[in-house]
């Protein structure tokens, strides 16, 4: 074989490599918290009577307005699942990942011209890419970012084509997830740094035409935005969802460098080589690729869910930087290297992925797994099978997964939707109950017991909460709750007083234990 033929394995290699390890990285199967509410909760159109605009599954506040910032994401979702099942969903957001991909290697073949480099970028790149990539719907807010950066980086001469494109694009985004608002906001940017460095830094004209017909997008886009089943509602849960910071939700909290260290590794190593490949760049002239790129650095390191976006950020804004910085070296280091090694290598690396993605900590990767450490299968089990029912403060990671299993005939105090669907009164007691907030104690019963707002204000006749919730220690304590199921991670109690037929089942030992399977599926 002649070395050009060599050379066109070698290529064929890589996309193949690039492939699998996408399907590695995408092709994670295990449930996740808001999963049952992703495929369950939107199952009409906004025009059905069917269609929820209020909180419903609750007991705490079943009339709350809601307001869905994702409900077209999540009828696509539910329609999979009803056509397709598991396999689909998981399909599904493996598409939507190759889909970013393919627009990120568009501008990557563009920035780099180095191969390796290439490869090698755009592999810590997926890796990056991987945090929490679960059936969600933040993965249309990753392909519409994609989607925007690239018309951003190779915009057309057309005015009149980015008139359309972007409003049109707003359309979709507005309803398939609430960071739509991330659009408005890059072409914001991009229009400020673009205008001050070739005026202030660059001494150049900015575009005459370029610019405004940018800013008219942007306008359009906002336009756009209010077409959705909430109007100017939407923009309003927006602006007070940004200012409700949730650092006890993990995704929520800020990075931290020790804490986060084995969870992050591939994000610390794509910022410390895009960041210091900067640094021995001769050519400045992309200041406002470097702006953009250092914004979406911010927001990572201020909020963990950012950490994909900045991801995809460096594959159109860091690319050029890190060939620019070291295309020389590794070209030289590349030719002392035969073809013939590196097919040999990537030959090893292919079914390795592929096998870890397919195999490795998976009962059946065609199904969504749910794991029984982390989920209350059992005891949820063990409640429908003894019809118990009631209003139940459910652990905040559990209460979707009980809104699917145990409604109409249970209601949840809080659920996933937080401020989408609940005030900041009830979301305040439930904090308070579950973590011992300064007003647990809000007074002394009679018999010198706490009271508490949770448990006396509302309803609430179950508690079912993880066993390492700071309240487990005080559920035990008081009297008039029972402690009815309990698994390692579990525990189910019952108010006494509200649920006299249980009781006396359990006296005459007739309850019923039904047994489960070791490797549930969703649902």
């Amino acid at each position: 074989m002649k070395n050009g033929g060599l050379d066109n394995v070698l290529r064929l290699f890589a996309v193949a490599a690039v492939a699998v390890f996408c399907l590695q990285v995408f092709s994670d199967n295990k449930a996740e918290v808001d999963l049952w509410g992703n495929v369950g909760f939107v199952k009409a159109l906004p025009w059905s009577p069917e269609y929820h605009f209020t909180n419903t599954f609750s007991f705490t506040e079943p009339e709350h307005p809601w307001v869905n910032h994702e409900w077209l994401a999540e009828y696509i979702f539910h329609i999979t699942y009803q056509n397709f099942g598991n396999a689909g969903l998981l399909a599904l957001k493996i598409v939507l990942g190759f889909c970013v991909i393919f627009l990120l290697n568009l501008s990557m073949k563009v920035d780099c011209r180095v191969g390796v480099i290439r490869f090698l970028y755009l592999l810590l790149i997926i890796s990056t890419m991987g945090y929490g990539f679960s059936i969600r719907p933040h993965h249309f807010t990753y392909l519409m970012y994609a989607l925007f950066l690239l018309f951003l980086k190779f915009h057309p001469k057309n005015r009149l084509v980015t008139l359309l494109v972007i409003p049109v694009l707003g359309i979709l985004w507005v309803n398939l997830h609430g960071a739509f608002f991330i659009g408005a906001l890059l072409m914001g940017f991009f229009i400020v740094f673009e205008t001050i460095s070739k005026k202030y830094v660059l001494n150049e004209s900015p575009s005459a035409r370029y610019i405004p017909t940018l800013l008219a997008a942007t306008a359009l886009f906002v336009a756009a935005s209010f077409i959705n089943p909430y109007g100017f509602r939407l923009w309003r849960f927006i602006f007070q969802s940004a200012t409700d910071l949730r650092p006890y939700l993990s995704e929520w909290a800020m990075f931290h460098p020790v804490r986060d260290f084995f969870s992050h590794v591939d994000f610390m190593v794509l910022a410390l080589i895009t960041f210091t490949s900067m640094l021995f760049l001769r050519d400045r002239r992309d200041i406002t690729w470097q702006c953009i790129l250092f914004i979406s650095f911010i927001a990572a390191i201020l909020m963990r869910r950012n950490i994909p976006l900045f991801a995809i950020t460096a594959g159109f804004a860091g690319t050029r930087h890190v060939d620019k910085a070291a295309g020389e070296i590794v070209s030289q280091w590349r030719k002392k290297i035969p073809d013939g090694l590196l097919v040999f290598i990537l030959a090893v690396f292919i079914p390795l992925s592929g096998y870890y993605g397919l195999m490795f900590n998976k009962t059946n990767p065609m199904e969504i797994e749910v794991k029984k450490d982390e989920f209350p299968v059992e005891t949820v089990a063990f409640m429908k099978a003894n019809r118990i029912s009631g209003n139940a403060i459910v652990f905040f990671d559990w209460a979707e997964y009980c809104i699917w299993k145990l409604y109409p005939g249970c209601r949840v105090f809080l659920d996933g939707r937080f401020s989408d669907a609940y005030s900041a009164k009830t979301i305040g007691d439930y904090l308070n109950f579950i973590y011992l907030g300064p007003n647990w104690r809000a007074k002394a019963k009679p018999s010198g017991e706490d009271w508490n707002t949770a448990l006396e204000e509302y309803p609430t006749d179950i508690v079912l909460i993880h066993r390492g919730n700071p309240v487990y220690p005080k559920m035990l304590a008081l009297v008039d709750w029972q402690l009815v199921h309990e698994s390692n991670i579990v525990g189910l109690f019952l108010k006494t007083a509200d649920h006299k037929p249980f009781f006396e089942a359990q006296k005459k030992g007739v309850l019923k234990y039904p047994k489960g399977t070791n490797h549930p599926y969703f649902p």
